[in-house]
This record gives C-alpha cells, sequence and structure tokens, in this order.
C-alpha cells in the first residue's frame, strides 16, 4: 500500500491543537444539530470516491520547496528544532514567501524582484480566461470514477474563486470576476456528480499573518479572532451556502469562536437537508490569543508532544466531533466505526508544484491500493488534483487518474455501495481488501495476477464465485485457501473476486 500511517501533515496536526480549543466556542452547536452532522446521508456512505481542487494565485508561482515530507519529520518542524523553515505545499507559496530566509522567499526575489502577491491575482484571472474548460475538468473526473467534487473556493491567501457580495475589507477586489465555483458545480451536476465547496475558516492571511520565525506560534497567531473576521467567515459561508447548495461543506483549520457555528450548521441542513460536513470546526483562534502570551510557546510545544506521544486509538470515536473525521495524507488501522474520508495530493503538493515530476505522483496502482484500502476500512478517499493557472490539469496527474478510472469501469461494484466486511485483510496467503454487499462479498487481490494464483479462503457459505472482468475455468478449495484458474493471466492494479451470497 502507498500510504505510510506515520505521516501526519500540516493541517492533521494542527487538529492535535485544535482539540484543545473544541470547547471554547462561544456558540455553541446544539445536540440535535450535531447529531445530524454525525448522520452520513446514503449518497456519502456509497459514494467512496471524490477529487478535490486546489487551484488560485498561488497557481502561477506553482512553487513549493522540498521534497514530500518524511515520517517524524513535521513533528520535529512544528514542536522541535528542525532547520526546514517551509512546507512542501505549493498552496503555502504567500506564507513562505514571507519568511526571509526561505527558499521559496529566494526563488520569488530571483523569479519576480519585489513584486507582490498581489500581482499573481490579474495574471490568474488573464490565463484562467484563456484556458480553463469546466466540462473538461468534469469529464475527467466522472472518467476517474469520482461521484464527488470538493472545489477550494477561499484558501488561506483569501482569495475567493466566485465574485462574493461580501467585500474583503483589508484587500480590495480581492476575488474572481467570474464565477468559477458556479461554473464547475454546474459541470460536475450535470455529470450526475455531488459538489461540495472547501472554505479556508480558520485561516486567512488578508486578515492576520504573522512570520516571526517560530512556526507553530505563528500558524496560531495568525488564525483571526477577531469579531469582525469571525462575522466575514460566517457571511461568505452562508453565501455559498445560498448560492451553490454545496452537498459537502468542507472547514479547514478550525473555525472563528465568534463566528455562529451552530447557527450555520443550523442553516446548512435546513438548506441542504442530505449535505455532510467534515470535523475541522476547532476554535483555534483562541490558541493563537493564549500563543501571544510571553512563554506560552514553550508550553504549547511541550503539550503538543506529549499530546502526540499519547493519542489514543484512532478508532475510537469523539462523541463532541461533528460530521465525518478527516485524515490527511495518513490511513486508519482497522475499521472505523464512524465514516472517515482521506484526502492527499497525487504528489506531495496539493496546489500544482511545477517541480514535480511523474515520479512524484501516485501511479494508478497506488491510487487502486488506496482506495481499496480506504473503502475497506469505513472511508472516502478525496484525492487532490493542482491545475495550473490556465486550468489545464497536468498529464502527469491525468495518467493515474484515468487508470483508476479503468479499473473502475470493469471493478467499481466491489467499491460503490459497499461496506466493510469482519476484518479489511487477509489472515494468511496474499495481500487482499474485502469489502461486502446484501448480495455479495468481494475479495480485492492487490497486484497483477497469474493465470493460476491462490488466496485465503473466507470461510463463508457462498453459491457462486466469480473473477470480475476475467473467464474463471475452475476452483481448487483445500485447507482455507482457494486457488483459482483464468483462461489469462490479469495485468491490471487489482483483481477482484466475488463470492455471490
Amino acid at each position: 500500500m502507498p500510504l505510510d500511517n506515520s505521516v501526519k501533515p500540516l493541517r492533521r496536526l494542527l487538529l492535535v491543537i485544535a482539540f484543545i480549543a473544541v470547547g471554547a466556542c462561544t456558540d455553541a452547536v446544539p445536540d440535535q444539530v450535531l447529531e445530524r452532522s454525525r448522520e452520513m446521508p446514503a449518497w456519502f456512505e456509497n459514494a467512496k470516491l471524490g477529487i478535490f481542487i486546489h487551484w488560485g494565485p498561488a497557481s502561477v508561482p506553482a512553487f513549493a520547496y522540498g521534497p514530500p515530507l518524511q515520517p517524524g519529520e513535521l513533528e520535529e518542524i512544528m514542536f522541535g528544532e528542525s532547520p526546514r523553515k517551509e512546507m512542501p505545499y505549493a498552496e503555502w507559496y504567500l506564507n513562505a514567501m514571507n519568511y526571509p530566509d526561505s527558499e521559496t522567499a529566494r526563488h520569488h526575489a530571483a523569479t519576480y524582484g519585489d513584486a507582490p502577491y498581489t500581482n499573481f491575482k490579474p495574471v490568474f484571472e488573464a490565463h484562467v480566461n484563456a484556458g480553463w474548460n469546466p466540462t473538461a475538468w468534469a469529464d475527467l473526473f466522472k472518467k476517474a470514477g469520482a461521484q464527488y467534487v470538493v472545489l477550494v473556493t477561499k484558501h488561506h491567501d483569501g482569495y475567493t474563486l466566485w465574485p462574493s457580495d461580501i467585500a474583503n475589507p483589508n484587500r480590495e477586489n480581492w476575488g474572481s470576476p467570474r464565477d468559477m465555483v458556479g461554473e464547475l458545480a454546474a459541470a460536475v451536476r450535470a455529470r450526475g456528480m455531488r459538489f461540495g465547496t472547501y472554505y479556508s475558516t480558520g485561516l486567512d492571511w488578508t486578515f492576520e499573518m504573522y512570520n516571526d520565525g517560530d512556526r507553530i506560534q505563528d500558524i496560531m497567531r495568525s488564525a483571526p479572532a477577531s469579531q469582525a473576521y469571525a462575522d466575514y467567515v460566517y457571511a461568505q459561508m452562508k453565501e455559498l451556502i445560498d448560492r451553490y447548495h454545496p452537498d459537502v461543506l468542507w472547514a479547514d483549520i478550525g473555525y472563528p469562536s465568534k463566528g455562529q457555528q451552530g447557527t450555520l450548521f443550523e442553516y446548512y441542513f435546513a438548506q441542504v437537508p442530505d449535505g455532510v460536513v467534515n470535523d475541522r470546526w476547532g476554535a483555534v483562534d483562541v490558541l493563537g490569543q493564549v500563543a501571544a502570551i510571553p512563554g506560552a510557546t514553550w508550553m504549547m510545544k511541550a503539550l503538543g508532544r506529549l499530546m502526540l506521544s499519547n493519542q489514543s486509538d484512532v478508532l475510537e470515536d469523539d462523541p463532541a466531533r461533528p460530521g465525518f473525521k478527516t485524515a490527511e495524507y495518513d490511513s486508519f488501522s482497522g475499521i472505523a466505526p464512524f465514516k472517515w474520508e482521506t484526502t492527499r495530493g497525487l504528489g506531495g503538493s496539493f496546489a500544482y508544484n511545477q517541480r514535480e515530476t511523474a515520479d512524484d505522483m501516485l501511479s494508478a496502482s497506488d491510487l487502486v491500493d488506496y482506495l481499496a484500502d480506504t473503502v475497506a476500512k469505513n472511508g472516502n478517499v478525496l484525492i487532490n488534483v493542482g491545475p495550473d493557472s490556465y486550468g489545464r490539469i497536468p498529464a502527469i496527474q491525468q495518467v493515474p487518474l484515468q487508470g483508476l478510472g479503468d479499473w473502475m469501469g470493469v471493478n467499481g461494484e466491489a467499491i460503490y455501495n459497499t461496506r466493510p466486511w469482519t476484518r479489511f485483510k487477509n489472515e494468511r496467503g496474499r495481500e487482499l481488501r474485502y469489502t461486502q454487499t446484501d448480495d455479495a462479498l468481494y475479495a480485492i487481490v492487490v497486484g497483477a495476477t497469474e493465470a493460476r494464483f491462490t488466496i485465503e479462503s473466507p470461510d463463508i457459505p457462498w453459491q457462486n464465485i466469480d473473477v470480475l472482468g476475467a473467464k474463471l475455468l475452475k476452483t481448487e478449495d483445500k485447507d482455507g485457501m482457494i486457488t483459482l484458474f483464468l483462461d489469462a493471466p490479469q495485468s491490471g492494479p487489482a483483481v477482484v473476486v466475488r463470492y455471490t451470497l
């Protein structure tokens, strides 16, 4: 499997810190609304595969420095003494360029001189008008097998991908005059997929951005705590709900403690009865105020190290958690008793990073493994694409998506509409992942197979056994193992054995 369970990138690690502040929200979510947020509609349970899109002014420089984070490295950056000064995320360009000793700052000076980040806005908008085709995106996502699409409508740089009626008080015209959100929503829904909106609720660098040098303190202090920002977020989130009725309302790095979270949830579920929300709504801005106290950062780092070393089992649920649980570049160790979603880029960055090559991307086989492993553990996959500033999805990203779609075209019944089995993997023999429906058990055999291959027997009664997309000649069942004889070897990312119950 391509996932390294020990890798915990930035936003996931921030959740460890955010949990401290969950109880600090001044507008608590009513019990019945919290309960509703944790109820997953059938469409989301059945969908399994979504597409995430990071795109905006940062797609013009399209630069992030350094390889993907390695196991344990982020913890050292955030809570230790790592010399690494920046994240390998191109969407963090504005933040990284403001650290004078960063590679991003050096790249910016060499390429753009002292030009401000705001100069990327007209370039991005001109490129979008010259090259973007939302229907081409929707066609690609549909062919990849996606059932829903989540667009980043505003990332931490504060730029909105729709012409908002709520003006940014700190940056004039800091949003697209073209309704990219609406155009993509229409294209996606016309092809039978659901549409969701990501909105950076916890950070907006047009309101606050600290670059004093201590990464964890800078991030926490950059979470705006003013009533003005809370009102701004609430108004723009409500505008997104009114205009686009998003099937997924995806928050990031917390929600303002003064932002009427309970009221927003009530309004959202009234407008979109079968909508879903994620779990990233903790009041990080409260911690930002604490971080401003002299000496508090040292204590918070110590607390962060303690929490990371004493994390409870991720499969234990928290009844105070809203929505579905989110994992980033990460997985769970077993079948979760709750719905969750894992997200990652095809490479090391979410937004387009021109430094990345095909070797940095997941392959089609990696994607199939990632999806099968996640679905077998009761999760959905939200795989990210990072278009360039013209709205073109690079070929190195399209190839694995197309390969995934080809596999899903034959084997999709083992993924869509399924639920976990009693165990997610095999106990002996070659590697398998299990899913089930009321009528069948599916054993997803990882990797290509010869015409003759052996797997463990699931030890259940069945009426019939098949191999999807192949001709099964005969089987031999002996000592708890089943040998299957096909008419030809199977060279795809995985083979699915179906037991009809």
